[in-house]
């Protein structure tokens, strides 16, 4: 009992402290620099290598490998990137960004739009901080889900700070 109540708890605060922000409209610009590239315009798939930083209205996503895919409208569909690690940042107006950092990482813009961070990743904005082996988070729900390994060493890791209040 005690422990699906703190839980359930864990699992609020978590949803909480990870407010909803909208990310960048499918009609945002995406722009990308790498050290090389390989552009397959009719299979929608484009593969950059080296230094590789997409940005895509308040979002930015880095990595050292970067396969993009696109759909038959040439609107970005998802990216999976690989990196040392593998980095997220998403700008949120009046408020601390939103970051998160994997070996590796996708972005999924639809169905539903969502970040998935791979074999160890951390999802954190200020102090708060959520770390797990499988990390997904959902902006336009508001809802984050972290998932740990069998073992001690790999289970899901959450630390919440109160928010400072003048009063």
């Amino acid at each position: 009992m005690r422990w699906m109540i703190a839980k359930n708890l864990m699992t609020a605060v978590l949803l909480i402290s990870l407010a909803p922000v909208a990310i960048a409209t499918e009609n945002d610009v995406v722009n990308l620099t790498a050290d090389r590239a390989e552009v397959r315009d009719l299979e929608g798939i484009s593969i950059y290598r080296g230094n590789v930083v997409l940005t895509r209205g308040d979002m930015r996503i880095t990595g050292d490998l970067m396969h993009v895919y696109s759909d038959e409208q040439r609107r970005l569909d998802r990216v999976e990137v690989d990196g040392t690690p593998a980095t997220w940042r998403q700008r949120i107006p009046d408020a601390r960004p939103r970051e998160a950092e994997a070996p590796r990482m996708e972005y999924y813009t639809s169905g539903p739009e969502r970040l998935v961070l791979k074999d160890g990743g951390r999802l954190w904005q200020g102090d708060d901080t959520v770390s797990g082996e499988i990390i997904t988070h959902f902006p336009d729900e508001v809802r984050t889900v972290a998932e740990g390994s069998e073992t001690d060493d790999d289970r899901v890791r959450a630390i919440f700070y109160p928010d400072d209040q003048d009063d």
